[in-house]
């Protein structure tokens, strides 16, 4: 039976000017899967200026491709909502840094169809198909005709009263979030499409709340949707922190990968996000199997480690995701380096 090895990691944005070794000893595990994904959060570019209105504007210098390529990354994902913080310039240098680099990418482009365009990598005798989306969409970021822009499954959100406010003064808003039907009936008919000419279909969604592991119901939402219309997984970031990872129909929904390597480091930022994991399974003609993911701390200006899940921060890395995941039908045990993941039952 034809398979191949599958790795996935979470937010990519270096800023240091040599990107050599950044992945630190996470690098033997990227070299020797078959298929490495990643999201790409910076443009690489020393091109445009900062876009109007970003609190945080940031750039990848242009060299630090070398070490993306070097480490064997296969394929990111551009959809985020810092892609565009340097302008449409800065996404087309990006894109072409990453043509001429033989790194496959999805979820930007030039225009709105290009920004939908699937990669298709071939591995291990299978035709594995990438897709990649984001609800986090910062105004004029998103592609159009002949308008450079990212991927958008865009999110609604309201704010519902629930209790009477002369009994229960105070009370807070109910929260209530969900996908906007036209983007997810499109993102379905994007993996059905996809699904027909691959084996299986990986797709990347930029989503949640920054700094908030909580899984907000359009992810919910997005992840069941791509996986009933054929998806072998879903993998998310934008948090800056891990979130909680379920089984869905017995596929992955990773919520939140967390800062893979993330050089900047904003006044809000925590502990917590220092600490990222990286979600590696077995891809066969029937989905991932042998799902399970790798404690590591984040590259901050410097490598990436792995943690062991029986010791230090690596041991709370494994209580934060048993804890966070156990609701979302998805056990987690230590084994060994590796943190394996199983469904518990829909």
């Amino acid at each position: 039976m034809p398979q191949c090895s599958v790795l996935v990691g979470g937010d990519v944005g270096p800023e240091r000017e040599d990107g050599t070794g950044m992945f630190g000893d996470l690098a033997p595990l990227i070299a020797t899967a078959d298929l490495a994904f990643a999201n790409l959060e910076f443009a690489l570019t020393d091109r445009g200026q900062p876009t109007r209105g970003k609190i945080y504007p940031h750039r990848a210098p242009p060299s630090v491709l070398a070490g993306l390529a070097d480490a064997g990354l296969d394929a990111v994902n551009l959809a985020n909502n810092h892609m565009l913080d340097y302008g449409a310039d800065a996404l087309i240098a990006t894109l072409a840094a990453l043509d001429g680099a033989g790194i496959a990418h999805v979820g930007g482009g030039r225009n709105s169809a290009e920004a939908a365009r699937p990669a298709v990598l071939e591995r291990g005798g299978l035709r594995v198909g990438l897709l990649g989306y984001t609800s986090t969409l910062p105004t004029g970021f998103a592609a159009g005709d002949g308008l450079a822009g990212v991927n958008p499954l865009r999110a609604l959100t309201s704010y519902r009263q629930f209790r009477n406010p002369e009994e229960y003064p105070g009370t807070p808003l109910r929260v209530e979030t969900q996908p906007v039907a036209e983007d997810l009936r499109r993102m379905e008919d994007d993996v059905r499409r996809l699904k027909a000419k691959t084996d299986l279909v990986l797709v990347y969604q930029h989503w949640g709340e920054s700094m908030n592991a909580t899984v907000h119901d359009f992810q919910r939402a997005i992840g069941h949707a791509a996986i009933d219309a054929g998806a072998a997984g879903v993998f998310g970031g934008h948090q800056h922190v891990i979130s909680a990872i379920e089984f869905y129909r017995g596929r992955p929904i990773v919520h939140g990968l967390g800062n893979l390597v993330f050089d900047f480091v904003a006044p809000f930022f925590t502990e917590a996000t220092r600490r990222t994991i990286v979600f590696g399974a077995t891809a066969g003609p029937d989905g991932l199997g042998d799902c399970h993911v790798v404690a590591c701390a984040t590259g901050v200006d410097g490598p990436v480690a792995m943690l062991h899940p029986d010791d230090g921060e690596g041991r709370e890395i494994f209580q934060t995701l048993e804890r966070l995941s156990a609701p979302f039908g998805c056990a987690v045990t230590a084994d060994g380096g590796r943190i394996r993941l199983a469904a518990t039952g829909e």
